[in-house]
Order: C-alpha cells, then structure tokens, then sequence
C-alpha cells in the first residue's frame, strides 16, 4: 500500500513537505512547486494523497463545520479565510483538483491533530521517536515539513484501513482525523 502526505505551504516560493510511505517505510523530501508536487503524484501512483491544507472554503463566515468541529474538540485549526491560510486554502483546492483529475483519491487531513490523537502530544520529535519504536523507517530529511508530511502520509494509510473518521460536510469540506 503506498499513500503520500503533503505538508502544502501557501506559495510555490515556500518549502512544502512531501512524504511516501510503504509499508513502514517513509521516503520524506522537500518540494516547492506545484508541478514538481504533481510529478511526484504521478510518479509513485499512490492510492491517496493527504494534503494537509483546508481544501474548501466556509460556504458562510470564517469557519467551515469542520474546523469548528475540531475547534470545539480542543484541537487548533486556522479559519481558511485567515491572512495566509486565504492563499493556502486557493492553492490547496487548486492542488487537489488536478491530483483528482489524475485519478488519485484526495483527503484534507490535519497532522497536528492527527498527532495528539496518535501519540498525545503535538511534539514532533516524540511523534518521529514513537514511530520508530514501532518500527517505521524514515529515508530524507525530517524538517518540520517532513514530519508533518509523514504524519499526514499515517494519515492517509490508517484512512484506508478504515482507521478514521470524517468531520465536516460533503458540501463544505471533510477533514480526516485518526479514530481516538
């Protein structure tokens, strides 16, 4: 089962996190554009790509039901219209499109979250240090942007074992989180 997790940034100029992972082995890089971000897609053909960026718009104010949803479970989500996150949320939805277009399934997930659900904490050492206690192998760069692109990677995989759960709306946008 091979799956990839972006860690999107907001412009091309800015570094994004791009992780496989097989089996239990992650292969992590840094990317900036949006073409070399679909190369890659297509070059490894996985079975989903997790993007880690809002991939909709609130279809009314600054939240949609999906960061509220989270918001309110405690965990920490920018509003898709806030500053940055405005130029994150066209490019992620962009992205996602044309990798769907490609015949790749897309889901918007949140590392962050994922990882206080998984490990319970939101320390990214600990999250790299658990998961090679649990056997995974990590190949490339572990930046900030990696680990986050490996946990949105988990993400993915533990969406195809049927290990998540959906938050959110069919019309306004779905965030995919670890089952606590």
């Amino acid at each position: 089962m091979k799956v990839i997790g972006i860690d999107l940034a907001g412009l091309e100029t800015n570094p994004s996190g791009f992780a496989i992972l097989v089996d239990k082995k992650f292969i992590t890089q840094t990317l900036h554009t949006d073409e070399q971000i679909l190369e890659h897609c297509a070059a490894a053909k996985p079975l989903v790509v997790a993007i880690d960026a809002p991939l909709s718009f609130p279809k009314r104010g600054n939240l949609r039901v999906a960061d509220l949803a989270l918001i309110k479970s405690g965990f920490r989500v920018f509003p898709p219209k806030f500053g940055g996150m405005k130029s994150l949320t066209i490019r992620g939805t962009k992205l996602a499109s044309k990798i769907k277009n490609a015949k790749i399934d897309v889901i918007e997930v949140h590392p962050r979250t994922s990882g206080l659900i998984i490990f319970g904490t939101d320390d990214r050492k600990k999250w790299v240090e658990e998961l090679k206690r649990r056997g995974y192998e990590f190949k490339g760069e572990t930046s900030r942007h990696e680990i986050d692109a490996a946990l949105a990677a988990l993400t993915a995989s533990l969406y195809l074992e049927k290990r998540t759960e959906k938050i959110g709306t069919p019309n306004e946008g779905i965030i995919i989180i670890p089952r606590k």
